[in-house]
């Protein structure tokens, strides 16, 4: 974004205000229709979201070694959930067959 903070302030606040209130519904009970019978999976898809989320406030601060590592914990947090959403999700499946 060309170093310039006013491209970041942008983008932060278009996340906060389209996509920020979706990851929020999930977790409060909603469930996209795509989801539906897999609301665990749609929940810790709704949690990795907002890890990865958490790095844009965090890339909005001027690199400092401390943020940068910083990022790697979301980053981190968010893979843990993506792979036991993918399980639920498995599982769910299998069920469903069985």
């Amino acid at each position: 974004m060309n170093g310039n903070p006013a491209y970041h302030a942008i983008a932060l606040a278009a996340v906060v205000l389209l996509v920020l209130p979706v990851f929020v519904a999930i977790l409060v009970g909603w469930t996209p229709r795509g989801l539906r019978g897999r609301r665990l999976a749609a929940r810790l898809y709704a949690w990795a979201l907002l890890c990865l989320y958490t790095l844009m406030p965090l890339n909005a601060v001027p690199r400092v070694l401390v943020y940068t590592g910083l990022g790697f914990v979301p980053v981190t947090a968010a893979l843990i959930c993506f792979i036991q959403a993918g399980r639920a999700t498995r599982q769910t499946d299998s069920q469903r067959v069985s």
